[in-house]
């Protein structure tokens, strides 16, 4: 397959991105459950009005991430609830997931690993692949921030019709060294949890296990088992994931690729606002509709 590189910049005004977003149609959320390592993951599927299966993204969170997610400023709505209630009314179906250990997923955060969190993507495909509303035949994975390397894991597992990295972390060692310092990042294997307070004062226990994986993962290596299309969106602003990473994912990615640009932060400009994270669910969707509605 011939590598097809295109970037886009995102600098959209607000009355384009009123008029590429479409009217407001229904659609019906519900919280669904299923097992993994026999443990009950939780999860919101978003299904878009239809009689006919409906293709299907799963959304992956980061780090910490769970459904619950904080509004937009000006809105009631998280990132991916917004997403997903938008890519409903083009007739595209979405499921977001609690990863064992947050949210209302079972389990403890202290034992959560990539792998264990990847292990949940896997298991919300065999739940999408079984569920008859859906077509589990067209199948996109997207992932923001840490769940831009485990979508890639995923993804290399399960070879979706598409994967979407939102600010997908790049440089592991870069990313999580900001966040706890050089001596959690050194820590050994073996032991306790550690106790760990993050940059904005929540206290967590980390795994020795999570810091283990963290120091070895490698989202390009992650991403080079995957040969679909990819779209990956990256802020020139985000301060916890270098855009200067983004160069070597595409560089590892054997298939078509997009990369969409824009000058956002980790969090897509949300405090101002919902524009820029327009512009993004809008780019990802006509992404997602050519690959999972076009056939």
């Amino acid at each position: 397959m011939t590598k097809m590189k295109q970037t886009l910049a995102a600098a959209l005004a607000a009355t384009l991105i009123a008029a590429a977003l479409p009217a407001a149609a229904a659609s019906r959320e519900e919280v669904v459950r299923f097992e993994v390592d026999g443990q009950t993951v939780v999860g919101t599927l978003t299904l878009p009005e239809t009689d006919e299966p409906a293709p299907v993204v799963l959304m992956l969170f980061g780090f910490l991430g769970h459904r619950g997610e904080w509004a937009i400023t000006g809105t009631e709505e998280g990132p991916y609830a917004r997403a997903a209630r938008l890519w409903a009314d083009r007739g595209i179906a979405s499921l977001r997931i609690d990863y064992r250990g947050s949210g209302e997923s079972a389990g403890s955060f202290a034992e959560a690993t990539v792998s264990s969190e990847a292990a949940d993507g896997i298991g919300a495909i065999a739940f999408l692949k079984a569920d008859p509303r859906l077509d589990g035949e067209r199948l996109a994975v997207l992932g923001w921030s840490l769940g831009g390397p485990v979508a890639s894991a995923v993804a290399r597992t399960s070879q979706p019709d598409a994967l979407v990295l939102w600010n997908g972390v790049n440089d592991p060692m870069a990313t999580f060294t900001g966040f706890f310092g050089n001596e959690v990042m050194a820590a050994e294997p073996e032991g306790a949890p550690l106790d760990v307070t993050m940059p904005w004062g929540q206290p967590i226990q980390l795994g020795r296990p999570m810091i283990a994986e963290l120091r070895a993962l490698d989202p390009a290596t992650e991403l080079s088992g995957y040969a679909g299309p990819l779209l990956v969106a990256q802020g020139s602003n985000d301060v916890l994931v270098s855009a200067d990473g983004v160069e070597r994912l595409i560089d590892a990615h054997a298939g078509d690729e997009l990369v969409w640009t824009a000058a956002m932060d980790h969090v897509f400009n949300i405090e101002a606002g919902p524009e820029t994270l327009d512009a993004l669910i809008v780019a990802t969707g006509d992404f997602l509709e050519a690959r999972l509605l076009r056939r």
